[in-house]
């Protein structure tokens, strides 16, 4: 289950190696790709999906200059590939939450083993809103103006994020619904123990959304002011306190 901004891209990408030809992989294909891994049957499938169809073309004919490359059709491909599961998994459905993705694959959600990753908020939060704001290069929006708009789902930004509570992502009617919940603080010690749980080699993890330009900052806490907290505390108030997270 892939929570935003705690190493989901990186895990995804980690797994992809191991993927079979009807094996489900949403988002992150361009990440696949720099382990030398191209999108399966399924991906390729998925596309006869009148909308995934439609957003593929669109899509690929964007940048005409660029339509030799293959990594482009890639990237078209991984976007396309969403819109046929919107219906039944949301607007973003890599981020999917725990209920739709039970209801979608009751099966495989019975029999397989489900994991994810959270990371403290107050330093998700951080790392979330300056990848956005390089992303959407809203430069204008301070981080308190993030928060609060947010807290009012106020999302005429393009930086707000909609889906910014992982919550509902491991959980299903307020209980912890997956097998493992990791920790972004001890990344590389709980993915070995994941890995091990599924019977492959403890990987190694890339930065799969460094972009290259974009530098977070060490230090999360030079963010905040009591304003921002009081914001952070309330936004996360559930994930803070499952799981004892601390300013």
């Amino acid at each position: 289950m892939h929570c935003r901004k705690a190493a989901g891209s990186s895990i995804a990408a980690a797994l992809a190696p191991s993927l079979g030809r009807d094996d489900l992989h949403l988002g992150t294909w361009p990440e696949a790709g720099e382990r030398g891994v191209a999108p399966n049957a399924r991906a390729w499938k998925d596309l006869a999906h009148p909308l995934a169809a439609a957003s593929f073309v669109a899509r690929g004919l964007r940048q005409p200059s660029r339509c030799l490359q293959r990594a482009h059709w890639i990237n078209a491909l991984n976007g396309a590939q969403r819109m046929k599961y919107r219906f039944r998994l949301g607007h973003s459905p890599e981020h999917a939450h725990a209920a739709q993705v039970a209801k979608a694959f009751p099966e495989a959600w019975r029999d397989y083993f489900k994991f994810c990753f959270v990371r403290n908020p107050y330093d998700r939060v951080v790392s979330d809103f300056v990848w956005r704001i390089a992303k959407t290069n809203q430069r204008e929006l301070d981080f308190g103006a993030f928060l609060e708009a947010m807290s009012r789902r106020d999302f005429d930004n393009p930086a707000i994020p909609r889906h910014f509570d992982t919550w509902p992502i491991y959980t299903i009617d307020n209980r912890i619904a997956v097998d493992f919940v990791g920790r972004f603080e001890r990344l590389g010690a709980d993915l070995a123990e994941v890995f091990a749980r599924i019977g492959l080699p403890a990987p190694a993890l890339s930065h799969a959304k460094n972009m290259g330009r974009l530098r977070e900052h060490r230090d999360y806490r030079a963010y905040y002011g009591r304003r921002e907290r009081t914001l952070v505390e309330r936004l996360f108030a559930r994930e803070i306190e499952a799981f004892d997270y601390a300013f």
